[in-house]
Order: structure tokens, then C-alpha cells, then sequence
């Protein structure tokens, strides 16, 4: 399915070209009087199958994370009209002529829309390099950003040395800029994959000034409102969080250095652990940039788990990431794994005390008490998976646990008493559960400070022996 969400950019060119095609043919026959039906016919036909396609994949790449929801909601509804409209002029030939009007109009508001996703409101037009007003702007966005506090209280053991770049800035590029900074692709002639290419910059010139973070487009382009033209990533792609924008400007001002960097008590900024005030206050449209000391993960002593147990970790065909709350923790992924068996969990316990971020999604086999074991978790995706309201009262036990994704669950009103004894807990995904609408609300009252991702809930009928039970 995920393969599906990205193939969605390739997938779409063959709908416009298809339709673009049979709509000009419709008026050339109509005008010229010739009978180019039968060719019409079948090229709307399948014009209207990838256009249905190309939908489903753009729908599948929208719930991936990557981009904010939304955006992407008009052109998602543009492009479903267009699948409509082509399914509509295949069956209704008689009408074609007006209907491929409104076909045409529809793939090409569809298709700008699209590229504004992907490029940025002003996609069709150069962009201009930042003006005095910009820079005014830069300099108080700067000012609020620099109110986030870095703890350099972390000792990694084992460790005389570091690598910022590899270990936390590249992790935060290729999630967020190599889609269009890469080796595949090079807008504005910029890529960020290598030290030399960063170095080396764009079209309008370097982008990262050693030492000085304002000056540097890297980082200055961050912080600018979401609708900015110089913001980046673009509106409606997945943005950047305070403490990652924080971690860019930290590396900048050591030096940026990509190799090694000494592991001082004083050294190389890891955590985020407070920020006073808001951005808003400085500037209306910098709501990222702010936030509260709740937001930022605490800091936890960590040793540097052994390479040998990294690699086993791997044998077992588990998915090893850096987390990026933690220079020593790590991100746990089952999702190559066939069955969890236990020599599966016996290879993941020799880490289990670096992984902060574990992923079991769709999952019919998991054995919650397993979890138990990796008690510095953060976070932790059990979506669509066999996690019922008995597991809950288990994962009470993990102290630190601040993310749970209980999406597609079996999660009902019998475990809000869990969820509610949860207190790191700070993000809850819970939507298409079984969880009730009075359920929610009795779980919203209990946890005022919890901020729970509904989606579009179709709730259940609520079980009201429960909820007495929960009052």
C-alpha cells in the first residue's frame, strides 16, 4: 500500500496525457467533421481507469504523513472530480463536447493544484531572494527560535566522539528535503545529500554559512511563515518541528562540522528541554517555532548501543533507525518481520534499552508483555494491529511512553482507565477504534493535557455499563 502512495507522482502523468489527448480529439473531430469515435472512446475509457488509480494512490500517499492534511484536501477532491468527470464522459458520449470542457478545466486546476504541493504555492514563478522585509522578519523569528534552551547535560558512554551531521541533522534532511534535494531530483539546482553539495549550494548561492545560522538559507528558510515564499519545505509538506529547527541552528553555530565532533559537557546541544514563550507573540504566522517544554522528550543517560547487537538486530530483519529525541536511542521497525517469534524478541531485547521508537503496525501477533522490556519507549505505533483494552493496563507500566497510536484497534470505553493512568502519555492516535463519542468525551475530561487525534471517527454505539464503571 505505501509502494502505491508513492508511486502516485508517476502514476498521475498518465490520466492528464491520456485525457488531454482524448479532449483535444472530441473538438478536432467536431470541427474538422472527421469520425474519431472509436479511438475517443477507448482513450477516455482508459483516461477514466487511470484517473481512478492515480485517486487511490493519491489518497494512500495523503494519510502517509508526508504532507499536511490540509492542503491536500482540495486537490484531492479536484482529482476524484476528475476521475468522476471521465467516468461521466465515457457513458454520456453524447454530451462530449461540453463535458470535455469541464474535463479539461478539471485536470488543469487538478494538476496546478498538484504541483503546489510539491513545489510551493508560487511554483510557476522564480523566486525572489529575501528582502529587507524578509530579513526583518528572519532576525524575529531568530529571536524566538533562540528561546529554546539546549541541555548539554547528556553523557554518552562509551563515546569520545560524536557526528552531529550524520547523527542528527541528516536523519531530519532525509525525511523532510530529500524529496526535493537529492540525487533524483535537484530543484533549484540543490542538493543536500552530500557534505559537497550542501557546501556547494544552489542556483542563488550558498546555503549554509559556518556559524551563523541567519545567514544561512539552511536554516533562515525554516523559520519564515508557512506562507512565505522562501519557507521551506513548501506549504502542505510535512514541516519541520521546533526542536528539529533547533537542532539545524545548534549545528550550524558549533562550525557545522560533518565528521567527528568532541563529546564535551559543553560540546554539541542535544535536547531541547525548554522553551519560554511564543513565536506568536514576536510574529502572528511563526506558531511552529513555539511550543512548551512538554513538547520536548526529557533527557535520558543513555549508553551507545554495541554495533555487533545493531547488526544481529538487523540478521533478524528489524528495521534499526537513529531516533531523533536521543543521540544514542534508536527506532525500532517490525515491518520485514513474518511472525514474532521469540528469537525475534531476544535479538531486539540486547537494544532494548536504546529504542525509543518502535513500530507494530497491522499486526495480529503481538505479545504486549514483550514490550514490557523496552521501558525507555517514546513512542510507539500499534495501528491496525490485535491490541485490545487488557494490553492497556500493561503498557501503564512504560514510564515514558508520550505516543501511542491506537488507530484501527479494537480499543473500546473499557480502556480509557488505562489511558487516563498514562501520565507521560502527551499524543494519542485513537480514530476508527471502538472507542464511543461519550467514551471520548469522559477520556477528553480525565486528560485535559492530552491531545487526541480523532480523524474521522465512526463511533460505536456506547456500552453503558462501562462507562459507570469509569465514572
Amino acid at each position: 500500500m505505501e509502494l502505491l502512495g508513492h508511486l502516485h507522482p508517476f502514476l498521475v502523468h498518465f490520466p492528464i496525457g491520456i485525457l488531454v489527448i482524448a479532449c483535444v480529439m472530441i473538438w478536432i473531430q467536431a470541427i474538422r467533421k472527421v469520425d474519431y469515435q472509436s479511438s475517443i472512446t477507448t482513450l477516455v475509457l482508459l483516461g477514466a481507469m487511470a484517473a481512478i488509480l492515480a485517486s487511490i494512490s493519491g489518497y494512500i500517499l495523503s494519510i502517509s504523513g508526508d504532507y499536511e492534511a490540509s492542503q491536500v484536501a482540495l486537490h484531492q477532491w479536484w482529482g476524484i472530480g476528475t476521475s468522476f468527470g471521465a467516468v461521466i464522459l465515457y457513458f454520456f458520449q453524447a454530451y462530449q463536447k461540453i463535458i470535455s470542457l469541464f474535463l479539461f478545466l478539471a485536470l488543469a486546476i487538478t494538476g496546478h493544484l498538484g504541483g503546489e504541493l510539491t513545489y510551493g504555492a508560487n511554483y510557476l514563478f522564480e523566486r525572489k531572494k529575501t528582502s529587507s522585509t524578509t530579513q526583518t522578519k528572519l532576525q524575529s523569528l531568530d529571536s524566538a527560535q533562540q528561546k529554546i534552551t539546549i541541555d548539554t547535560s547528556v553523557q554518552v558512554v562509551n563515546s569520545a566522539k560524536y557526528f552531529p551531521f550524520q547523527d542528527e541533522v541528516l536523519p531530519i534532511l532525509k525525511s523532510h528535503c530529500f524529496q526535493c534535494h537529492s540525487s533524483k531530483k535537484q530543484k533549484g539546482k540543490l542538493r543536500l545529500d552530500t557534505e559537497a553539495f550542501i557546501k556547494k549550494g544552489g542556483k542563488e548561492g550558498k546555503i549554509l554559512w559556518e556559524g551563523n545560522p541567519l545567514k544561512s538559507h539552511l536554516y533562515s528558510y525554516l523559520i519564515l511563515p508557512e506562507d512565505d515564499d522562501l519557507h521551506m519545505p513548501p506549504s502542505g509538506k510535512k514541516q519541520l518541528t521546533s526542536r528539529q529547527i533547533a537542532i539545524i541552528r545548534r549545528w550550524i553555530e558549533i562550525g557545522a562540522p560533518f565528521g567527528v565532533y568532541p563529546m564535551h559537557a559543553t560540546a554539541y546541544p542535544m535536547h531541547a528541554s525548554d522553551i519560554s514563550g511564543h513565536a506568536s507573540d514576536l510574529f502572528s504566522h511563526a506558531s511552529d517555532i513555539s511550543g512548551h517544554a512538554s513538547d520536548i522528550p526529557k533527557t535520558m543517560e543513555l549508553a551507545a548501543a554495541e554495533p555487533a547487537d545493531i547488526l544481529e538486530v538487523k540478521a533478524h530483519g528489524l528495521s534499526v533507525s537513529p531516533a531523533a529525541s536521543h543521540p544514542a536511542g534508536l527506532s525500532l521497525n517490525f515491518v520485514n518481520v513474518k511472525n514474532l517469534d521469540p528469537p525475534i524478541w531476544q535479538a531486539a531485547k540486547k537494544i532494548q534499552h536504546n529504542v525509543l521508537v518502535m513500530k507494530l503496525t497491522k499486526r495480529k501477533d503481538i505479545q504486549v508483555e514483550e514490550l514490557l522490556n523496552f521501558t525507555h519507549l517514546q513512542q510507539l505505533n500499534l495501528e491496525q494491529s490485535n491490541v485490545q483494552d487488557k494490553d492497556l493496563e500493561r503498557l501503564v507500566q512504560l514510564p515514558h511512553l508520550e505516543q501511542l497510536n491506537l488507530y484501527g484497534t479494537a480499543i473500546s470505553d473499557q480502556g480509557i482507565k488505562a489511558l487516563t493512568a498514562m501520565k507521560a502519555l502527551k499524543v494519542l492516535y485513537i480514530w476508527q477504534s471502538k472507542l464511543s463519542q461519550e467514551g471520548l468525551v469522559a477520556l477528553k475530561t480525565a486528560r485535559p493535557d492530552l491531545t487526541i487525534v480523532e480523524g474521522k471517527i465512526s463511533f460505536s454505539p456506547p456500552d453503558t455499563n462501562r462507562l459507570k464503571v469509569i465514572k
